[in-house]
């Protein structure tokens, strides 16, 4: 299965998307550290980079 990786637009942070419903998405760090919701409208796909950067912190 397939994971899709976004970013939330609204503080730059990248997360693997854990939930979805109508007001929008749950994600998950791709380091350790707390799930957050997001509004569907600030969430977009990340790029290759961002997750590289991600990854990094």
């Amino acid at each position: 299965m397939s994971q899709r990786v976004m970013v939330d637009t609204r503080s730059g942070r990248v997360g693997r998307i854990v939930e979805t419903g109508p007001d929008g998405l749950v994600l998950e760090p791709l380091t350790p550290g707390p799930e957050w919701p997001v509004p569907a409208r600030y969430a977009r796909a990340a790029t290759p980079e961002e997750v590289a950067a991600a990854l990094a912190e």
